[in-house]
């Protein structure tokens, strides 16, 4: 591969995660002329303005990403590229045809499935053996543009979403760096999306993490490690269930002498979860009563 062409780059993030690919791209040497987050009533954004700060580049929280004079200031920027990380607005065409070297967006799935939001959760809930990262160009539409490189992480039985996460940092750390490398390869083609299937999953949202008793040991253990913390927790009754495991052959012996599906307590266990198929012990929970919480 040829030595890095260093790249005038606008980026757009929002939140931590955004920050691990800034932060390669200014040790990679690209001059970074403006990073771009919106108006968020809270403190995402805050790791993205420290480290703007520190390498003296300007920052900008933006109400509305498709008002006319944004799009102006980003057309009279000299940026050869547009980079995009955890960015949860979709950029307009306006916006995409302006960097000559064209937009590129890290994607923390591979892609073309878990298209669209809360692609660190769903691959978890859905009981898959892996996901991965892509770093593509971005078109009109959420998640499909060509695909320029992807990594694969392996979606161990005992992993949870925060694991997750420590994974994809390690590979956020090079990958948009090693993409825009291959970008400037004048041999190298792309992986079109327009002919694969792939899927499409909405933003996570708190009902969906809601125990059902109909749901199976496994797909509820799913549900318990995909939306751990930092996220909502997997909830049933009145807890919220951080971690747990599946009840091994000594604790079935114990648990056997309880009948009714739900919530029970035992003096050697403490709670566990009785499912149809198999039980649930429960190792942290945080019990809310009357808008209380104990955290165990």
């Amino acid at each position: 591969m040829s030595i890095l062409n260093l790249m005038k780059i606008v980026f757009f993030g929002e939140d931590s995660f955004s920050n691990v690919v800034l932060q390669s791209l200014i040790g990679a040497g690209h001059n970074i002329l403006l990073v771009v987050s919106p108006y968020y009533q809270n403190l995402i954004h805050k790791r993205l303005e420290n480290t703007c700060i520190s390498n003296n580049i300007v920052y900008m929280r933006v109400p509305d990403i498709k008002d006319l004079g944004f799009i102006q200031k980003l057309g009279a920027s000299t940026a050869d590229m547009f980079v995009v990380s955890h960015f949860e607005k979709l950029l307009k065409k306006e916006i995409i045809e302006i960097p000559k070297a064209g937009c590129i967006n890290l994607h923390p799935s591979l892609l073309p499935y878990y298209r669209g939001m809360s692609p660190q959760h769903w691959p978890i809930i859905n009981g898959d053996s892996e996901t991965g990262i892509t770093v593509h160009y971005i078109d009109e539409t959420a998640d499909t543009g060509d695909i320029i490189l992807q990594r694969k992480i392996e979606i161990r039985p005992n992993m949870y979403v925060s694991d997750l996460q420590l994974e994809f940092i390690n590979i956020y750390k090079s990958i948009v760096v090693e993409s825009i490398q291959l970008t400037q390869n004048s041999q190298f083609i792309p992986f079109k999306q327009s002919a694969l299937e792939g899927s499409y999953y909405g933003k996570l949202k708190r009902n969906q993490c809601q125990i059902s008793l109909e749901k199976t040991q496994m797909q509820t253990m799913n549900l318990i490690r995909a939306v751990s913390k930092p996220y909502f927790g997997a909830f049933f009754d009145n807890i919220i269930i951080w971690k747990a495991h599946p009840a091994n052959q000594i604790e079935n012996q114990i648990t056997s002498d309880f009948s009714g599906l739900g919530l029970h307590y035992s003096d050697k266990l403490g709670l566990f979860l009785k499912l149809f198929d198999g039980d649930i012990i429960i190792e942290k929970h945080e019990k809310t009563n009357n808008n209380e919480t104990t955290n165990n």
